[in-house]
């Protein structure tokens, strides 16, 4: 099984950087939320030996904690985590408090059940709502709107931010994507392709003023070639007029010496 999977595997690990690009590391709300998860079962698996459950909770505890443990602590390094992708650990919980609700007597339960269930459908809720995504996309064209000049460049940092002109075309259709170099339509992918770190440095040069969409502070920053090239080409040629910070993202105006105003 393992040889028949190994291919599998290798080439969605190349894939990797396309397809979870867009992550960051886990917020403290995260850590937060793992850790009610944690408490929530080890109190539901408390004295399952003397209640005949102990094969479930072998079963359940390491299927609640291990995922979204285990995905966040190697989304520390690389950014992995979503909470979606380990959702099915709730059947941990959940078994445990179906054994403990099918065993139990009188009004407690129905309790039990409402403390659980409040929390969760709050939670289905808001799952549902814009203020739930990682970044706001609207704001971020907004704020583009306001800032850039025709003519303009623009310059995602790092390429997988060229995502936020899709829900907003007509922000960007001014301004000049100096770092692309075939489009994703062309390229048959999600954020196109962008030019050698060399052409996308003198395209910066060449322009006066400059939009950058960044990933907000504390995110760390890509090592790839072409985005250290846009890093040093703005630190060195540029300076930096303002940044505005948005939910997930923040808008930076360059201008060449002397162009701020």
């Amino acid at each position: 099984m393992a040889a028949g999977l190994a291919p599998l595997a290798l080439l969605s690990a190349g894939q990797a950087r396309a397809q979870l690009g867009w992550l960051g590391r886990p917020s403290w709300q995260d850590w937060a939320a793992y850790g009610v998860l944690a408490a929530v079962v080890v109190l539901l698996a408390r004295g399952a030996a003397e209640r005949d459950l102990s094969d479930l909770a072998r079963v359940a505890v390491p299927l609640a904690l291990l995922p979204p443990g285990l995905l966040m602590t190697v989304s520390l390094v690389h950014p992995w985590y979503v909470d979606r992708y380990v959702f099915y650990a709730l059947v941990g919980p959940a078994l445990l408090a179906g054994a403990r609700l099918a065993r139990a007597r009188g009004w407690w339960p129905w309790l039990l059940a409402a403390v659980l269930l409040v929390p969760l459908g709050w939670w289905s809720a808001w799952l549902r709502t814009p203020e739930s995504r990682k970044d706001d996309v609207l704001a971020v064209a907004a704020a583009v709107r306001e800032r850039a000049r025709p003519g303009d460049a623009v310059l995602f940092m790092p390429s997988r931010r060229r995502e936020w002109l899709l829900s907003s075309p007509t922000a960007y259709a001014g301004l000049r994507d100096v770092a692309l170099d075939r489009s994703p339509a062309a390229s048959d992918t999600l954020h196109g392709t962008e030019a050698s770190p060399e052409r996308i440095r003198r395209a910066l040069l060449d322009s006066p003023r400059v939009i950058a969409l960044l990933d907000p502070q504390g995110q760390p920053l890509d090592p790839y070639p072409s985005e250290a090239a846009k890093r040093e080409a703005l630190a060195t040629a540029f300076d930096r007029c303002s940044v505005t910070a948005v939910r997930g993202a923040q808008v930076a105006v360059y201008a060449r010496p002397g162009g701020c105003d």
